[in-house]
């Protein structure tokens, strides 16, 4: 009898992880960067939107590598990537801020991620936050827009409220 009640004990516990471990980790942008990187970041100079030319982008894309494969969610501002015809988006990168943008110039490598989708769906408006969930990996993208030291397989997107 007591060994049974043990192998339920750890049968409950063994589904109470897995519960927990299917929820996404809701990520801040300062967790995909270095810590010391978080300091200089804080003393950059604030973001204008002067000028049509595209600026160089700055700041590394170091990462961190306990990221790499967990179930994430974070919250962000959409860049289309790719774009069909009916303004269907499969790829977008995700940013920290509004206003994110190549005459800005971009933020860091490690602060932009590359959003694809298994489903295209309809362009979402750029000036809206969402929160965007899915399967974090380590992985350079560079693009003619920026580089992005993240990706991510996203799954769900919504409206950040």
């Amino acid at each position: 009898m007591r060994l049974l009640s043990l192998l339920a004990g750890l049968l409950l516990a063994s589904t109470a992880t897995s519960l927990h471990a299917a929820e996404p980790r809701e990520l801040d942008w300062l967790e995909l960067m270095p810590k010391d990187e978080v300091d200089q970041l804080m003393e950059a100079p604030a973001v204008t939107h002067s000028g049509d030319l595209k600026a160089q982008q700055t700041g590394s894309a170091r990462t961190m590598p306990e990221l790499d494969g967990i179930q994430a969610k974070i919250a962000g501002y959409i860049v289309p990537v790719e774009v069909d015809g009916d303004s269907q988006m499969s790829e977008f990168f995700i940013v920290p801020y509004f206003g994110a943008c190549i005459h800005v110039p971009p933020p860091p490598p490690n602060q932009i991620i590359l959003a694809r989708l298994a489903k295209p769906i309809p362009v979402t408006e750029i000036y809206d936050a969402y929160w965007i969930e899915g399967t974090l990996a380590i992985e350079k993208v560079d693009n003619d827009i920026a580089q992005a030291a993240y990706t991510l397989k996203a799954e769900k997107v919504t409206l950040w409220e």
